[in-house]
């Protein structure tokens, strides 16, 4: 009875000590991870809205330039809409006139086009060159704008 006492007793101590050690592990730093720096590009945002608003139709646009990416919304109304499509088929063409090395997207959807807006506002009154936050706003609006 006493050894098996001792056996219980010794397994218990061996438990807590690897539970101690466990728990002494240094915890992963999340600053060793390092998010990739996205570039921003507001001038040629800028040449892909005014080229935008070349399109017979369009109304309004606004435009973000991030990580090779050059999302365009576009404000179409009236009976410009029941052509909506060749509409953004030509837009599609005018920003791949400015740059072809980009992946273009062009949205006319109203809450894409004023998130969009919003995210642009936020580049160019705080000047922004490079972030992470705003680009994964932005994949989100593609990824939606791609349905």
């Amino acid at each position: 009875m006493k050894k098996v006492f001792t056996f219980v007793l010794l397994g218990m101590m061996i438990l807590s000590l690897g539970c101690q050690m466990q728990s002494t592990k240094k915890p992963e730093q999340k600053s060793a991870k390092k998010e990739k720096s996205v570039q921003i590009e507001p001038e040629l945002a800028e040449k892909a809205k005014k080229a935008a608003l070349t399109v017979k139709g369009v109304e309004a646009s606004t435009a973000v330039v991030i990580d090779k990416n050059i999302s365009t919304g576009i404000k179409v109304s009236g009976f410009d809409r029941l052509r909506l499509d060749s509409i953004k088929k030509e837009v599609h063409s005018k920003m791949s006139e400015i740059n072809d090395e980009y992946q273009i997207h062009v949205t006319s959807d109203k809450k894409l086009f004023k998130e969009l807006q919003e995210i642009e506002k936020k580049i160019t009154e705080k000047n922004l060159r490079t972030t992470t936050e705003l680009h994964k706003k932005v994949e989100g609006i593609n990824k939606d704008m791609n349905g």
